[in-house]
C-alpha cells in the first residue's frame, strides 16, 4: 500500500493541476472513505510532507488536508485528530505549505473529536505564525472559514483571550479587499462585538471596518458568486450598527460622508445612519442632533430624486423615535424637543407660502417626525396644527387651501401609523390617542366644506374626500354619525358628481371602508346603489328631469364594494329582486342590463374566490338553484314567450356563476346539488321548482331531447357546467354511466342546435375525463362511441350537419382523452388526420387540433377538478408531429395546408421550451405554410416566427433569405388573403428583428424592406398603421452597432 502511495506522490509533482483527492481515489486504498486507514496514509506522506522542495510539501500537505476533509470523521478518536492539530499548527512556518494548512486545520475544526484545547492552540498559532494578507484569497478565506467554525462551536472557551482574539483577528482582516472575504469578515465583526470583550480594541476594529465604507464595489459581468455591492453595504452596516461602542467614531464620519456630492455616497450614509441609531441610543446622538437635521433637510427640501428623499425621511423619523426613547413630554432640556424645535420653525417658515415649492417637502418632514413617537406627535401637532388652521380660514385662494389641506393629510396619515386603524387589530398601546383630536371639529369641517365646495378646482374637492377619508381609517376618532356622514357624502359623490376623478376617489375609499366597516357601507352606501337601479324596461327608456347614472355605471360599483361576506350576502337578495323584477318585463332583444346584473354576481363571486372567502358554498344553496329556476321558467310556458331569460348570453353568465360555486364547494354538497340538477333535467321533474306552482300552465321540460323546444335546448349550457364542476368523487346519479353518456352522444349528433350541441360535447368529455379511473369507460369509447362516430364521420350520404356534429364530439372526446394520457386519445388523434383529406370536414378537423391541444377557459381545467397528467402538452407535441410532417410531405397539395393548420396549433399551445427545441426541423414547412392562402394559418405561424425571431434568432438567421421577403409580401393589402390580422402580425414579426438578430444578417434587406413599409403607412387600418410605424422605426434605426441579442 505504502508504495502505491509513494508512486502516486511522486506522480503528483509532474501534476501541478491536479486535483490530489481524485488522483487519490484510484488507488487500492479508498483513503477518502476509510478513516482507518488513515494513519498509514500519514506514513505514506512521511518523506514528502518534510521534502527540501516546496512543491512536493505542499502536494503532499493538500493530499492530506483533501483527504481530512472528505473523511468520515465520526470513527477518528481524539487523540488522532490532537496529533493532527499540533502537527498542522508546527507546520504553520511553511509558507509554502500554508494554504494547505489552512485547509486542513478548517477540516479539523469541524471533527467532533476537535476540543476546545485544540481550538485554543489553532486559533494561537495562526494568529501568531500567519500573516493573512500576504497569501492569495484561498488561503485567507480559509481563515475566516476557520474562524466561523471555532466562534460557532467554541465562542465561550475563547473568551480568556478575547483581547489577543480581537487584536489578532484586526490585524488578518487589515487590508482585505476580496468581496467574498468581506462578506465572511462582516459576518464574523458581528459575531465577535456578540461574543467577545472589544473594549480595549473598540477604535482599531471600528476603523479596520469603517475603512470600507461607502463600499463602491461593482461585480465584474457574469460574476459566478453572485456577490452584489447591496449585500456588502448591508453586511458593513450591520457591523457598524452592531455595538454602541462605535457611536463616538461613526457619527462624526457619517455626517460627514453626507455632505459628499455622491448621491450613492449620501444615500448609504443615511442608511446607515438609520440603521445605528436604534443602537447607539438617545446620549450619543443628542450632541450631534444639530449637525443630523441639517445634513437631513437638504436631501429632503433639495432632493435630487425621490428615493434619496424617502430614504432621508426614513432616517429623520428613526432619529426621532431614537430621541424619544424613555424621555417625556415636557422638558424644554429634552432631546425630542431640542431636536424638534428648530425642525418645526424651518418647516412652518416654508408652509406660510403653502402653494410654493418647499411647503410639500415640509408637511413630509412633518409628517415622518409624526410618526415615530407620541411625544414628538404630541409636540408637533401642538404646534403647527392651531397656525395652519388660522392660515387655511383667512385663505380666499383655493390652491393655498388645496396645500395647506395636503399637509392636515399628512398628519392623519402620521397619526394613523402611530396609533392605529380603524377596524383592525392594533399593536400601539392603546392608552395613547392621537393628539388630532383636540381638532377633530375643525378638521371634519374643513374637509366637509371642501369636498361640498362649488369651487370648479377640483383638486381642493379631492383633498376633502381624502381628508374625511383619512379621519375615518383612524382608530376611535370619529363617531358612528359622523362616520355615516362621511358615508352619505362618498355616495353622493359616486352618484350624482360629473367629475370622473372625484367618482373614482370615492368609490375607492367606499371599496376600502367596506373591508374595515362593512355595517355602516352596507347600511349607507348599497341602498342608495341599487335605487338608482332600474326596475322595468320603461325606466330605461324614459328620461327623467335629473340625469342619472348609467347601470352599469352603478353595478361597476357595486363589484368595488361588494365581495366582502356581509356586504355580498346583502348583495344577492337585492340583484335577485331586480332580476325577478326584469324576468317578465324584458325581452330577449333587451338583455344589456339583465346580463350587468348577472354579471355583477359573477365579477364578485371571482372576487370573493381570489380572495379565500369562506362563505362561497352557502350560494350553492341560495343563489345558483335560483338563477338556473329563472332560466329553465321561461322556457315551460304555454305561449313560448320572448323573456330575457333565454338568452344565450345571459344563459352563460348564469354558467360561469355555477361554475365559481360549484368548484368551491365539497363533494358532499355538490352531491346534493347534482341530484337536483340531474331530477330537472334528466327526469325532466320541476316539481321541485318553486317558482312552477301548476303544471297544467306548462309543457314539459325536456332539454336533452333533439326535437325540444330551442329555449329548452340551450339550457343544456347549465347542465353542462355542473356536471363540469364536479369534483371526480362526486356520483352522477344515474343507473348506468356508459347508457347515460350514449344517450348524450346521440342527442348531441342528431341535434341541430349548436349551443345544444356544444354543450352535450363538452358534457360527455367531462363524463369520460373524470370517470374513466382505472380504464373502465375505455371499453365502451373504443368499442362503442368511437365506431359509431367513425362511421358517421364517414357516410357520405350523411347529412352534412350530422356527419360536423360527429366530428366536433370525437374531437371533445379526443380531448379528454389527451388530456389524461390515455393511449385511445392518441388513437383517436390519428383517426382525426386521416379526416384531413375528407371534403369539407378536413379543415374542421385540422382546427380540432387547437381544441384538442389547447387550454379551454370554462371547462377541463384543473380548477375544475379534471385528470390533467403531468406534461400531457409534451406527451402530445412528441406522438402528433412526426405524424403531421409524415402526413404533409406524403399527401395530395389539396390536403396539405390541413396538415399545416393542425402544426400550427400544436405549435402555438405548447410551451415555449419543448417549441424551440423540437423546433429546428420544422421550419421548412413552416416557411411553406405561409405561402397558402388560409388567413388563420398564415397569422398562426407568423406569431410561431415571432417567438422563434425572439427566443432563437441564430435559428431564424439561417432562414431570413426566404422569410423576411415573404413577411414583407404579407405586409401588402392588395392581396385579399392578407387579412387585417395576417399584415398586423407580419409587421410584427418584421419589427422583431431588429432588435435580436445581428446588423450583417440583416443589412441585405433593410433598403427593400424600409421601402415596401412606406406603403403600409397608408393602411387603411388604424392599427396595421401603428404596427408599420413601430416596425419601419426599428428598421430605420438599424446600424452595425446593433448586435445578435
Amino acid at each position: 500500500m505504502t508504495k502505491v502511495l509513494q508512486r502516486k506522490v511522486k506522480h503528483l509533482r509532474h501534476f501541478p493541476d491536479i486535483n490530489p483527492l481524485l488522483y487519490l481515489s484510484g488507488s487500492p486504498l479508498d483513503v477518502g472513505t476509510n478513516p482507518t486507514k488513515l494513519l498509514m496514509l500519514v506514513q505514506g506522506l512521511g518523506e514528502y510532507l518534510t521534502s527540501d522542495e516546496a512543491f512536493v510539501r505542499s502536494k503532499a500537505t493538500a493530499l492530506l488536508s483533501t483527504t481530512l476533509a472528505t473523511l468520515d470523521q465520526s470513527k477518528v478518536n481524539a487523540s488522532a485528530v490532537t496529533v493532527l492539530v499540533e502537527f498542522y499548527c508546527d507546520r504553520l512556518t511553511d509558507q509554502a505549505c500554508v494554504p494547505e494548512l489552512l485547509k486542513g486545520l478548517l477540516a479539523l475544526s469541524k471533527f467532533d473529536k476537535f476540543t476546545s484545547v485544540d481550538c485554543i492552540k489553532s486559533v494561537k498559532a495562526i494568529l501568531a505564525l500567519v500573516n493573512v494578507q500576504t497569501y492569495q484569497q484561498t488561503a485567507r478565506h480559509y481563515v475566516f472559514l476557520f474562524f466561523e467554525s471555532v466562534i460557532k462551536r467554541y465562542s465561550q472557551n475563547l473568551k480568556p483571550m478575547s483581547s489577543d482574539f480581537v487584536f489578532g483577528f484586526i490585524q488578518c482582516l487589515d487590508g482585505e479587499k476580496d468581496p467574498r472575504n468581506l462578506m465572511l469578515a462582516f459576518t464574523l465583526i458581528k459575531n465577535i462585538i456578540q461574543e467577545f470583550d472589544i473594549a480595549q480594541h473598540v477604535e482599531d476594529l471600528f476603523e479596520v471596518t469603517f475603512c470600507y465604507f461607502p463600499i463602491t464595489f461593482r461585480p465584474p459581468p457574469d460574476d459566478p458568486y453572485g456577490i452584489t455591492s447591496e449585500h456588502l453595504k448591508v453586511g458593513l452596516r450591520d457591523c457598524l450598527a452592531a455595538t454602541p461602542y462605535f457611536a463616538k467614531f461613526a457619527l462624526p464620519l457619517l455626517l460627514e460622508k453626507l455632505s459628499s456630492s455622491s448621491g450613492s455616497a449620501k444615500k448609504d450614509s443615511m442608511e446607515t445612519i438609520a440603521a445605528c441609531a436604534p443602537v447607539y441610543g438617545s446620549s450619543a446622538l443628542t450632541p450631534y442632533a444639530e449637525e443630523l437635521w441639517s445634513g437631513l433637510q437638504n436631501e429632503i427640501f433639495h432632493a435630487t430624486g425621490d428615493e434619496l428623499e424617502q430614504v432621508a425621511l426614513n432616517t429623520l423619523q428613526v432619529i426621532t423615535t431614537e430621541l424619544s426613547m424613555g424621555v417625556s413630554l415636557g422638558g424644554s432640556n429634552d432631546p425630542v424637543e431640542k431636536f424638534l424645535r428648530p425642525i418645526i420653525s424651518d418647516c412652518m417658515t416654508q408652509l406660510q407660502k403653502p402653494e410654493m415649492k418647499l411647503a410639500k417637502p415640509s408637511g413630509k418632514i412633518l409628517k415622518a417626525c409624526a410618526m415615530a413617537s407620541d411625544p414628538a406627535c404630541t409636540a408637533i401637532t401642538l404646534a403647527t396644527i392651531p397656525t395652519l388652521l388660522s392660515q387655511y380660514s383667512s385663505s380666499d385662494q383655493s390652491t393655498r387651501k388645496k396645500a395647506l389641506l395636503d399637509v392636515l393629510l399628512d398628519f392623519l396619515e402620521a397619526s394613523r401609523v402611530l396609533y392605529g386603524s380603524a377596524g383592525k387589530p392594533t399593536e400601539h398601546d392603546t392608552d395613547f390617542v392621537t393628539p388630532l383630536l383636540t381638532f377633530k371639529d375643525r378638521f371634519f369641517e374643513l374637509f366637509t366644506n371642501a369636498l361640498l365646495s362649488s369651487n370648479e378646482y377640483n383638486a381642493l374637492r379631492l383633498a376633502g374626500v381624502k381628508g374625511l377619508h383619512g379621519m375615518i381609517l383612524l382608530r376611535e376618532f370619529l363617531s358612528e354619525t359622523e362616520i355615516s356622514y362621511a358615508i352619505q357624502y362618498f355616495v353622493r359623490i359616486v352618484l350624482e358628481d360629473p367629475d370622473v376623478e372625484l367618482q373614482e376617489t370615492a368609490l375607492n375609499s367606499l371599496s376600502s371602508l367596506a373591508l374595515i366597516m362593512p355595517g355602516v357601507v352596507r347600511s349607507m352606501a348599497l341602498p342608495s346603489f341599487f335605487e338608482m337601479l332600474p326596475t322595468s324596461q320603461n325606466d330605461m327608456e324614459v328620461d327623467t328631469v335629473v340625469q342619472k347614472k348609467s347601470p352599469e355605471y352603478i353595478l361597476n360599483a357595486v363589484t368595488k364594494i361588494g365581495a366582502e361576506p356581509t356586504l355580498f350576502a346583502d348583495v344577492v337578495p337585492q340583484i335577485l329582486e331586480k332580476l325577478d323584477l326584469v324576468a317578465n318585463d324584458f325581452s330577449s332583444t333587451h338583455a344589456t342590463y339583465p346580463i350587468a346584473l348577472l354579471t355583477t354576481l359573477l365579477v364578485l363571486l371571482r372576487s370573493k374566490a381570489t380572495q379565500g372567502h369562506s362563505d362561497l358554498p352557502q350560494y350553492l344553496d341560495n343563489l345558483v338553484p335560483r338563477l338556473i329556476g329563472l332560466c329553465i321558467y321561461p322556457t315551460v310556458s304555454l305561449d313560448d314567450g320572448d323573456s330575457v331569460m333565454k338568452n344565450s348570453e345571459i344563459l352563460e353568465v348564469v354558467a360561469g356563476i355555477t361554475r365559481v360555486v360549484m368548484i368551491h364547494v365539497d363533494t358532499k354538497a355538490q352531491q346534493e346539488f347534482v341530484k337536483a340538477i340531474f331530477r330537472f333535467f334528466v327526469s325532466e321533474d320541476l316539481s321541485t321548482l318553486a317558482m312552477i306552482k301548476d303544471k297544467t300552465h306548462h309543457v314539459p321540460f325536456t332539454p336533452l331531447r333533439h326535437d325540444s323546444r330551442v329555449s329548452q335546448q340551450n339550457t343544456c349550457m347549465l347542465f353542462s357546467t355542473v356536471i363540469d364542476g364536479c369534483r371526480q368523487q362526486t356520483i352522477l346519479p344515474v343507473d348506468n354511466l356508459q347508457l347515460f353518456t350514449g344517450s348524450l352522444v346521440d342527442v348531441a349528433i342528431k341535434s341541430t342546435n349548436v349551443i345544444q350541441r356544444t354543450a352535450l360535447s363538452k358534457a360527455v368529455a367531462t363524463i369520460l375525463n373524470k370517470y374513466n379511473k382505472g380504464g373502465v369507460m375505455e371499453s365502451f369509447i373504443s368499442q362503442t362511441l368511437i365506431p359509431e362516430l367513425h362511421n358517421i364521420m364517414r357516410q357520405e350520404q350523411t347529412a352534412f350537419e350530422t356527419r360536423e356534429a360527429a366530428l366536433i364530439m370525437y374531437t371533445w372526446i379526443t380531448k379528454a382523452m389527451v388530456l389524461s394520457t390515455s393511449a385511445i386519445g392518441y388513437d383517436m388523434t390519428g383517426e382525426l388526420m386521416s379526416i384531413f383529406s375528407v371534403p369539407r370536414l378536413g379543415k374542421l378537423a385540422a382546427d380540432g387540433f387547437n381544441l384538442v391541444i389547447g387550454e379551454q377557459r370554462d371547462v377541463l381545467t384543473k380548477e375544475s377538478f379534471a385528470v390533467l397528467r403531468l406534461l400531457y402538452k409534451q406527451r402530445f407535441f412528441n406522438h402528433c408531429v412526426p405524424v403531421l410532417v409524415k402526413g404533409f410531405e406524403s399527401s395530395a397539395n389539396e390536403v396539405r395546408h390541413n396538415f399545416l393548420i393542425a402544426l400550427s396549433h400544436v405549435l402555438r399551445n405548447i410551451p415555449k421550451q419543448v417549441l424551440l427545441t423540437e423546433l429546428p426541423p420544422l421550419l421548412p414547412m413552416l416557411v411553406h405554410s405561409l405561402s397558402f392562402p388560409d388567413p388563420e394559418l398564415k397569422a398562426s405561424t407568423i406569431e410561431t416566427f415571432q417567438i422563434i425571431t425572439k427566443d432563437a434568432p441564430g435559428l431564424m438567421a439561417e432562414h431570413l433569405s426566404t422569410l423576411t421577403p415573404l413577411l414583407v409580401s404579407l405586409t401588402s393589402a392588395k392581396d385579399p388573403a392578407n387579412t387585417m390580422k395576417v399584415r398586423s402580425a407580419a409587421l410584427k414579426c418584421l419589427g422583431a428583428q431588429p432588435k435580436s438578430l445581428p446588423f450583417t444578417a440583416l443589412r441585405p434587406y433593410k433598403t427593400q424592406v424600409l421601402k415596401e413599409l412606406e406603403k403600409c403607412l397608408d393602411d387603411r387600418k388604424r392599427v396595421v398603421r401603428r404596427e408599420a410605424v413601430e416596425c419601419r422605426s426599428q428598421w430605420f434605426t438599424l446600424n452595425g452597432s446593433i448586435a445578435s441579442a
